[in-house]
């Protein structure tokens, strides 16, 4: 007596799996891009979150709903997309730094923060560019707005050693 194989069930099974999933289409919608500067000392230690806040920039969403021909009511929600610590001049080393957080406030409201961005663990070898995930979380109560501002929590490893001028940039998408 043969038994049946179970490779040609397998493979058909897999094959009606996979033929009624569809690739998530991106939703349309229009970039937010932001670049700050700002410098990490020397000599920050370890044992305390470093906070680094760029306070009242402007969102331009207004500016960028007359661009593209929206409204307020038509963007479903704006969403990070990317995030970085870059070294100015190409000379930083972002070792020291173990976990980052990227958060959004309004600045009448810095409790009701929303985190963009973060990394943990950051990666240990030497690198003039720190890439922050961007998270999940709907930033449109705060980008929506005229004006925000920006908090990067930073907790290190060890002490920094020299001052880094950092460029932080942030793109966001705001669909609709």
């Amino acid at each position: 007596m043969r038994v049946p194989s179970v490779f040609p069930i397998l493979l058909a099974a897999l094959a009606v799996v996979f033929t009624g999933c569809k690739k998530e289409e991106a939703a349309p919608g229009f970039d937010m891009i932001y670049q700050e500067n700002f410098t990490v000392p020397a000599g920050i230690g370890p044992f305390v979150t470093h906070h680094f806040y760029l306070k009242n920039l402007s969102t331009r969403y207004e500016a960028l709903l007359d661009q593209y021909g929206k409204t307020d009511l038509e963007i479903t929600r704006i969403l990070p997309v990317q995030a970085a610590l870059t070294g100015i001049f190409g000379d930083a080393n972002f070792n020291a730094v173990e976990e980052a957080s990227l958060r959004v406030y309004q600045e009448s409201d810095p409790g009701g923060y929303i985190e963009v961005a973060y990394r943990f663990p950051t990666p240990i070898e030497p690198n003039n560019t720190l890439d922050l995930i961007p998270s999940l979380a709907d930033a449109k109560r705060i980008m929506s707005d005229d004006r925000f501002s920006i908090d990067l929590a930073l907790r290190l490893r060890n002490t920094t050693t020299d001052e880094i001028p950092v460029r932080l940039s942030l793109q966001l998408k705001a669909n609709y």
